[in-house]
C-alpha cells in the first residue's frame, strides 16, 4: 500500500493512551467510518490504520473495531475478523439498527427454549395446569424467566 504515513496520521485525532479512541478527522462516510483516497481509490481510514500498523489484510478478512466506534484508527482497537464473526459480535452486542435481526428467543445461543415452549409455557400456565415454579423446573430454567415470558417483557415475538 503506498501511502503517504505523515498525511494519513495528521488526519487522525491521536490521544495520548491506547485506551482511548484515535477518531478520523477527515471525510466520512454516512455510518462514521473515515473516508479518504489515495491512488485514485477510495479507502476505509480504519483499514489503511491497520495495515500501516500490522501489515496486509489477509484475504477473507474485514478489519473490525473492538470499541464498536466506527470512526475510530487506533491500532490497538482493530482486530481481524471475517464477515460472520463480526455479526455475532453486532448480534451479541445489540448494535443491530433492525431489531428483527436481535439475538432475541431461539436465536440467541444461550437460549434453553424455543417457540413452542414458550407457547405451552404461556397455554399451561393459563389453563391452571402449572405454576410459575413447576413450569420453571420442567422447562430448565428460572422463576423470574418464566414470569417475564408470562407478562410478555421477554419472548414477546412470540405470539399465539
Amino acid at each position: 500500500m503506498d501511502i503517504d504515513k505523515e498525511a494519513f496520521w495528521s488526519k487522525v485525532d491521536i490521544k495520548d493512551t491506547a485506551k482511548e479512541c484515535w477518531n478520523w478527522l477527515g471525510a466520512k462516510k454516512p455510518k462514521g467510518y473515515g473516508n479518504l483516497r489515495a491512488n485514485k481509490q477510495y479507502l476505509l481510514a480504519h483499514r489503511v490504520s491497520f495495515e500501516l500498523a500490522n501489515g496486509p489484510i489477509p484475504n477473507g478478512f474485514i478489519v473490525c473495531h473492538t470499541c464498536d466506534n466506527p470512526s475510530c484508527c487506533n491500532p490497538s482497537h482493530l482486530m481481524l475478523g471475517t464477515n460472520k464473526s463480526n455479526s455475532i459480535d453486532m448480534l451479541i452486542k445489540n448494535r443491530q439498527k433492525d431489531k428483527k435481526y436481535a439475538a432475541k428467543g431461539a436465536r440467541n445461543g444461550m437460549s434453553k427454549l424455543n417457540e413452542e415452549k414458550v407457547l405451552a409455557i404461556r397455554r399451561d400456565y393459563k389453563a391452571g395446569l402449572k405454576n410459575q415454579y413447576e413450569l420453571a423446573e420442567f422447562y430448565g430454567v428460572t422463576q423470574p424467566a418464566i414470569g417475564s415470558i408470562l407478562r410478555n417483557k421477554t419472548w414477546r415475538h412470540v405470539n399465539g
